[in-house]
């Protein structure tokens, strides 16, 4: 079943898995000598952000995991 959320239209274009992919995010954390505190808001992803799927590896941007548009 296609993914109709977070993932919606995201796909991996070596081996087609669509329901887990690793994805660097964007975040604020208070940041201290001693650590970081757990982030405030919203993590953040775009389609220049990196993407790896766990089921073959493929590495890539996300806009390379997602699908085309049908006109």
């Amino acid at each position: 079943m296609p993914n109709e959320n977070c993932l919606e239209g995201i796909r991996c274009p070596d081996c087609d898995q669509e329901d887990k992919f690793k994805i660097v995010g964007k975040a604020w954390f208070d940041v201290t000598d001693d650590g970081t505190s757990e982030f405030e808001g919203a993590v953040e992803w775009d389609d220049d952000s990196a993407c790896r799927c766990p089921e073959c590896g493929f590495t890539g941007t996300l806009g390379q995991f997602r699908e085309p548009e049908i006109l």
